[in-house]
């Protein structure tokens, strides 16, 4: 069940610049406020296998997933899955090159959802997308400088 879609097209930088972002933890936690800690269990940081662990603060909340590198294509995608009590959350980040510039995709998905799961969802729904859409427009206005 999908419950996060972030697009955003001709994105004034390149793919490199991108992940020159993605992958550093330090410029991640500065853009991202709600980014408290990454936590690795693994000695590579972004490579399929990658196993680490995420603290979040929302709105006064903390929040620790534990997550994995399911997928990593330099410069174009990674995939990351992490384990919630609700079940798995897929997130998508991708990046397409578009005339100079890139398309920047970001995609939430629940799998393995529980009882209640989809009423969870749901309802978190509305606060995911402000938050996110907030912090990944603050991302956005990073790669672009």
């Amino acid at each position: 069940m999908e419950f996060y879609n972030y697009q955003k097209a001709n994105v004034e930088a390149t793919p490199e610049r991108v992940f020159e972002f993605v992958n550093d933890d330090a410029k991640l936690q500065e853009i991202f406020s709600i980014l408290d800690n990454i936590e690795y269990n693994t000695t590579e940081k972004r490579n399929e296998g990658t196993k680490f662990r995420t603290t979040l603060n929302v709105k006064g909340k903390t929040y620790r997933f534990r997550s994995e590198i399911i997928e990593y294509q330099s410069d174009r995608r990674i995939t990351v899955r992490s384990r919630l009590k609700q079940g798995d959350v897929l997130t998508h980040f991708t990046v397409v090159p578009n005339n100079g510039g890139v398309d920047i995709s970001v995609r939430s998905e629940l799998r393995n959802g529980k009882m209640g799961a989809k009423v969870l969802v749901t309802t978190m729904k509305p606060v995911v997308n402000i938050v996110m859409n907030r912090e990944l427009n603050k991302f956005i206005g990073h790669i672009e400088k």
